[in-house]
């Protein structure tokens, strides 16, 4: 998984968005999710009592913009590295039809959420959204290193205590029954299973509310390799207004919707096995997701990025992603790795390193990082790293993974929406 999973953080496919990581045919509208109160793979179905304790703590515990994250090896036979984890819940649109899904991966690099279709109890039956044309959605998404290719479908979406109603989200591997167009497949490795996507979803809370924004949303020249129209075998590109694309949830929530906080505890340099912390919703919207002494750095509209001074470098293209696994940087003089790490960086001993981020606001973040040798951190079987470390697989950029989010609070901004600190997008820590 080390090498495949090192490639996510890159620039992205999908329009000129930051994507970090990462059918149905003439049957697609009658394909059927079940709710049960039985176990499942995904962590069961629940009524309608049981989904509400799912979904969060209670708002008088103040506590209903908190979901749960851990970093762990993630679901049976996945063996995660530095991948954080939360757990969502479906639910019918307007109805009790409810299921939980636990390690949906957390990606502040891309937006929307996608549930793997092998995880879905069998008869949930979340509804399928159409085309212009009137026939089924699919949408092909783009990471760096892959793609998911599924329907689009609406649900009711808890988080924490949060609610975004009839969100609509991807259901990825739900096209199984129809040829990816060529547009599509082109993006590297099809990644619509547990073990290839390396969780049970992945729930997108980057800076943007859809994940294709205008250039998907014309009829008249919609943008290749997004949203197709599909009938039976034959699919066709096809513009998707926002309301349809798939969309950050955050932005869907009523309250505390303008942006997210990423929260994880400092860890010891050798690693950990597992690590707890939290999702904090909105900014500034309620006493526990103030921004308090961070600091902000807007970034650039269209791609997200700021500029990561580092070595005498100026690295223009610099993000900040919880779904890359590592730092990724050029750095000549770190010695690079063997075997199975090739690829990343492979030190002697921790090398103790400083970068400053500075935003498109002027303001300046000396930020220091350590990097350790990656083929020791892997073998001691450990889940968790604050300082793993890749090179730079495309010039000019820098990208600030899970390993800077230890002993941080990230925050991150949505476009326009307006916080403490002014308009979104930015990212603060």
């Amino acid at each position: 998984m080390a090498s495949k999973a090192a490639a996510r953080g890159l620039r992205p496919r999908h329009g000129a968005r930051m994507v970090s990581r990462r059918g149905w045919g003439p049957g697609l509208l009658a394909l059927a999710f079940a709710c049960s109160s039985s176990p499942s793979q995904s962590g069961g179905g629940v009524d309608a009592a049981a989904g509400e304790t799912a979904a969060g703590a209670s708002e008088d515990a103040g506590t209903i913009n908190v979901a749960p994250l851990v970093v762990d090896p993630g679901p049976p036979g996945v063996q995660a590295v530095n991948v954080a984890y939360t757990t969502v819940t479906l639910c019918r649109p307007g109805t009790t039809v409810c299921q939980t899904i636990d390690h949906v991966e957390v990606d502040t690099g891309s937006v929307g959420l996608r549930i793997i279709s092998s995880v879905l109890d069998a008869s949930l039956m979340l509804p399928q959204e159409t085309a212009a044309n009137g026939s089924p959605l699919i949408e092909c998404y783009q990471y760096a290193d892959g793609y998911n290719w599924g329907p689009v479908v609406t649900a009711d979406v808890h988080m924490g205590g949060e609610l975004a109603a009839a969100l609509p989200l991807q259901i990825a591997g739900g096209a199984a029954s129809t040829p990816v167009p060529s547009g599509c497949s082109g993006a590297g490795t099809e990644e619509d299973t547990v073990s290839d996507l390396g969780g049970n979803g992945i729930v997108g809370l980057g800076y943007e509310s859809t994940d294709c924004g205008s250039s998907c949303a014309s009829t008249t020249s919609p943008k290749l390799g997004s949203y197709y129209a599909c009938a039976g075998s034959t699919c066709t590109a096809s513009g998707v207004p926002l309301a349809g694309q798939v969309q950050n949830p955050i932005a869907l929530f009523t309250r505390d919707n303008n942006g997210v906080a990423v929260e994880l505890p400092s860890i010891d340099s050798a690693g950990a096995a597992t690590v707890t912390g939290s999702l904090i919703f909105g900014i500034g919207t309620a006493p526990n997701n103030g921004l308090g002494a961070a600091q902000v750095i807007t970034i650039d509209t269209n791609t997200g990025s700021f500029t990561t001074v580092f070595g005498g470098q100026v690295l223009a293209a610099s993000f900040i992603d919880s779904g890359s696994l590592s730092y990724s940087f050029p750095d000549s003089t770190l010695a690079p790795c063997t075997g199975n790490q090739t690829g990343f960086y492979c030190p002697t001993s921790t090398v103790g390193l400083m970068a400053t981020n500075e935003g498109f606001n002027r303001v300046n973040i000396p930020t220091s990082f350590s990097v350790a040798n990656a083929t020791t951190l892997y073998a001691s079987g450990d889940a968790a790293f604050d300082d793993l470390a890749i090179t730079a697989f495309a010039p000019g950029y820098f990208d600030w993974g899970l390993p800077f989010f230890y002993g941080r609070t990230v925050f991150t901004a949505i476009s326009a929406a307006m916080t403490p600190a002014g308009p979104g997008p930015y990212f603060a820590y």
